[in-house]
C-alpha cells in the first residue's frame, strides 16, 4: 500500500536473512522496497515458535518513523496483534499518512505475512517538543542495576515456580540486558503480587540521534510486562496446566527522548485481570529519575481447555 492506500505486492513470504543474535537495532530494521513500503530483514522467536511481539511493535514503529518527518519524534504508538506470525518469514509493512499537521504527524500501519495474511494494525504519532505545563511520577533508584544478578544466576528452584506461566523461564534474549531485584520476593509463588519492578537496556549502544531508538524501546517494551498480570496468582496456579499468554494489544507514550542503550527501571502493575484478560501498566525511568514512557498491554491469559 503506498501513501494513499493501495496495496503493491512483494515477496512478503520471503525468508529472513541470519541474524548475529546480538544488535536489537538490526531486529527492527526495515528495507524500503517502494514509497511508505517496508519489509522487515531478521526475524526473532519466542518460546511458543511465533515472532517474539516486541519484535512486531519494534518493526511496526520503525515503519511509522522511517514515513514521518525526521524533526518530529516518537509521542505514541498503538497496536493490535492480529495473529501470531512466522520469525522464519519476512513481514511487509504499509504505512499511511493520516495526519500532517501544525504540531501532529500520524500514520497507520498495517503489517502482513505471506498471501496478504494481517498481522498487525498500528497507528503512531510524532510531535516535537511544545511549551507547556510539566509534572512526572517521581522515582529515585534504590540499587545500581549493574549489581544485580541476570536470570541465569537465579536458582533453579526459584524459576521452577513459574512453570505456571508458560514463556517465562531463565531465558534472556541476548539483545537486551534484564536484572530484577529483591528477585526472591518478586518471583516467588509466595510473595508475588500484581506488581513487578525491573531493570532494562538494549546491549548494543545506538548511534548519537538514531531514528530507531524510539523502535528499540519499543522491542524492549514487551519484555515482561505483563507478568504483573499473572504474577499474583502463581500460588493457586502450581498444581494447574500452564496458563496459555498472548499479547493481544499494547501502547506507549513517549514523554521524553531518550536512548535504550542506557538503564532504564520499569515498574509495572497490575489494576485488574478478569475475563481471561489482564491489564498491565508500566512507568518508565532512566536512572537520574526522569520519567521516560509509559506502556500499556492487555494480555490474554486463559486456562487450556479442559483445564476447568
Amino acid at each position: 500500500m503506498d501513501g494513499q492506500g493501495i496495496r503493491i505486492a512483494d515477496g512478503g513470504a520471503a525468508a529472513c536473512d541470519p541474524w548475529d543474535n546480538q544488535a536489537a537495532e538490526a531486529l527492527v530494521s526495515l528495507e524500503t522496497i517502494a514509497p511508505f513500503r517496508y519489509r522487515s530483514r531478521y526475524g526473532d522467536g519466542n518460546l511458543n515458535g511465533r515472532s517474539y511481539g516486541g519484535q512486531i511493535l519494534g518493526q511496526a514503529m520503525m515503519a511509522a518513523t522511517l514515513s514521518a518527518p525526521e524533526d518530529r519524534p516518537a509521542a505514541m504508538l498503538q497496536l493490535l496483534f492480529l495473529r501470531g506470525a512466522d520469525p522464519a518469514r519476512r513481514i511487509s509493512f504499509d504505512a499511511q499518512v493520516l495526519q500532517d499537521g501544525k504540531r501532529f504527524s500520524s500514520r497507520h500501519v498495517v503489517g502482513h505475512q505471506g498471501d496478504g495474511r494481517t498481522v498487525l494494525s498500528a497507528q503512531a504519532t510524532f510531535c516535537a517538543p511544545q511549551p507547556g505545563p510539566h509534572h512526572a511520577a517521581p522515582f529515585a533508584a534504590s540499587e545500581d542495576p549493574d549489581s544485580l544478578p541476570d536470570l541465569s544466576m537465579i536458582p533453579d528452584a526459584l524459576m521452577a515456580q513459574l512453570r505456571p506461566l508458560g514463556p517465562y523461564s531463565q531465558h534472556i534474549k541476548p539483545s537486551m540486558d534484564f536484572r530484577i531485584p529483591e528477585i526472591d520476593r518478586q518471583l516467588s509463588a509466595a510473595s508475588a503480587g500484581p506488581r513487578l519492578r525491573f531493570w532494562i537496556r538494549c546491549r548494543q549502544p545506538l548511534a548519537a540521534g538514531s531514528r530507531a531508538q524510539a523502535a528499540v524501546f519499543a522491542y524492549l517494551s514487551d519484555w515482561w510486562l505483563n507478568f504483573s498480570s499473572v504474577g499474583g496468582h502463581l500460588r493457586d496456579l502450581q498444581s494447574r496446566a500452564p496458563l496459555y499468554l498472548s499479547s493481544l494489544n499494547h501502547c506507549i507514550w513517549f514523554h521524553h527522548a531518550f536512548s535504550p542503550d542506557a538503564w532504564m527501571h520499569v515498574e509495572t502493575e497490575s489494576p485488574c485481570a478478569d475475563g481471561g484478560r489482564g491489564l498491565s501498566i508500566a512507568r518508565v525511568h532512566d536512572r537520574e529519575g526522569t520519567m521516560l514512557a509509559t506502556s500499556i498491554q492487555e494480555t490474554l491469559m486463559v486456562h487450556p481447555d479442559g483445564d476447568a
